[in-house]
């Protein structure tokens, strides 16, 4: 038995890094089908001429396109709504699968129902370092859900709290597609941080999950590209959008134990913007990230995340102090509870 798997690659002016994983999807042959989202490419992506360039065979290649740039989670999104096998991975194109993803594929084909996989990924810049696996991190959250070691397992509440701190990738999961339409669960169509909503969604959401410590992806970082990755101007503001999104989530339906370790998980994330945005966007910075926490959590629960997380919240509060220093009082105010004691 194989798994019913179709691969989106959303892609934007990287036709060499395309035809370089394709040629890796043709050598595993590891989907059924292949879409290609092309994000308004300056140069429209063909499908017959990355099939004779690639080697992957062009019946099971597709290509859809955007008429204008409107970034990576747009992409996905129109993928997605064409697939029509039961099982989704998305890549980029300058990922890379493994071995061990075949491997991972073949063992879930027998796995019964489930409505993701999540699995172990390789970061390129590892290699200055002579190691081959997750960043430390990620790492740590597998082991303290006690999945760092492990082929294939059934994912507890509890060890989804864990893991879903892990960097928010949309390459490490392979979904059940009809999990993600009949919850209606999509990339959030901005140009950066897009993958935000479907990963945490995908976890708020889920019934079976399953983890893997296969190393399927390799996952290549160039850290003095032009990718959107690597640009930390006002688009950065845009993560703001996705966390209210998962903030109405979690006040809608039950926690399931996600609500802290989302707010943990933003809380580092403005961190690392922070210290990589231009400083000049640091007062908007600063406002957007005290009316985010003002506004989804009461003063217990924000007091509670300040005492599991010190150094994380003190950043926040710091950056609120020096830009935004009329949205702090409602940020330092105790619980109720704590004044009594007082």
């Amino acid at each position: 038995m194989t798994l019913d798997l179709t691969i989106a690659i959303p892609v934007r002016n990287d036709t060499g890094h395309l035809i370089q994983l394709l040629a890796s999807l043709a050598a595993l042959d590891l989907a059924r089908q292949v879409i290609v989202a092309d994000d308004g490419s300056d140069e429209p992506v063909a499908a017959a001429a990355l099939a004779r360039a690639s080697g992957f065979p062009a019946e099971r290649l597709a290509v859809l396109r955007l008429d204008r740039g409107r970034g990576a989670g747009a992409a996905r999104n129109l993928a997605l709504r064409a697939v029509r096998t039961r099982h989704l991975l998305f890549l980029d194109a300058d990922d890379r699968p493994t071995r061990e993803l075949r491997s991972l594929c073949a063992a879930l084909a027998q796995a019964g129902e489930f409505d993701f996989c999540i699995f172990q990924h390789h970061d390129s810049r590892l290699a200055k370092d002579r190691l081959f696996g997750q960043p430390c991190h990620d790492q740590a959250f597998w082991a303290a859900a006690g999945l760092a070691r492990g082929a294939l397992a059934p994912v507890s509440d509890a060890a989804a709290a864990q893991l879903a701190q892990t960097a928010n990738y949309p390459w490490n999961k392979i979904y059940r597609t009809e999990f993600l339409h009949a919850q209606g669960i999509t990339c959030t169509e901005i140009s950066v941080h897009n993958d935000v909503e479907l990963h945490w969604m995908s976890f708020l959401k889920a019934g079976r999950i399953l983890a893997s410590d296969h190393i399927g992806v390799v996952h290549f970082v160039d850290e003095a590209g032009q990718r959107l990755t690597n640009r930390f101007g006002p688009e950065r503001l845009q993560v703001f959008q996705a966390f209210e999104a998962v903030a109405q989530e979690i006040r809608r339906a039950p926690e399931r134990g996600l609500g802290l370790p989302f707010y943990a998980f933003t809380l580092g994330l403005i961190g690392w913007i922070r210290d990589r945005m231009q400083p000049g966007l640091h007062p908007r910075l600063a406002a957007s990230a005290a009316g985010f926490l003002e506004h989804n959590r009461t003063a217990a629960q924000r007091a509670e995340l300040r005492r599991l997380q010190p150094e994380a919240y003190e950043r926040i509060l710091h950056l609120i102090a020096a830009h935004a220093p009329a949205n702090l009082p409602g940020l330092l105010e105790a619980p109720a509870a704590e004044r009594r004691r007082a």
